[in-house]
């Protein structure tokens, strides 16, 4: 290589590195801006399942919890934005089947009829799981989009955590909600 060459090869990788730096910093005031769009300045911690998880909830929902020593569904927490434009639930299911299966099985086995079903993995960077997204319609002409997640955290438990929104309500950029909170599940 020439001079010219390793001159221009270094202006080069200097740049996708300033890109690559820059990059994080626009995500996450992107994040941000979303949050503020949508009422939420705050996030509260939720302990459940005898204070072996941890949860982040917008501070802004209104949050149930339902501790339930059931054999199926050990503990359960409703919530709902202060608008109701998304409510939600969040489940403690104690199954061994395989994610993929136990999301199919639980799809079909829901009351309301749905339509545009999708079941397919995702990540983030905390969690991995199984997501399934479908619409829903209720007799009072609501249409819904729901979003379900479902993480294995522990062998035999499986976490469940699933978003309603008024489908008139739905913006892409609500999922930045949704993955933050989902992000925010851990082992505590």
């Amino acid at each position: 290589m020439n001079r010219k060459q390793l001159i221009i090869m270094s202006i080069l990788l200097s740049l996708m590195l300033t890109l690559a730096i820059t990059q994080g910093f626009f995500k996450d005031n992107f994040k941000q801006v979303v949050l503020m769009e949508q009422g939420i300045s705050e996030f509260k911690e939720y302990d459940f399942d005898e204070g072996k998880y941890v949860i982040s909830l917008p501070n802004e929902w209104s949050v149930d919890e339902k501790e339930d020593k059931g054999q199926y569904v050990s503990y359960k927490l409703d919530f709902r934005d202060k608008s109701n434009k998304i409510t939600g639930l969040l489940e403690i299911i104690n199954t061994k089947e395989d994610l993929n299966v136990f999301a199919a099985n639980d799809l079909d086995n829901q009351y309301l009829e749905y339509s545009n079903s999708e079941i397919i993995p995702f990540k983030d960077s905390n969690n991995s799981g199984v997501l399934a997204q479908y619409d829903t319609t209720i007799k009072n002409g609501y249409d819904f989009k729901n979003q379900c997640y479902y993480l294995n955290l522990e062998e035999g438990k499986t976490i469940k955590i699933l978003f309603n929104i008024k489908e008139k309500e739905y913006k892409e950029n609500i999922n930045t909600i949704f993955n933050t909170i989902i992000s925010s599940i851990k082992v505590s």
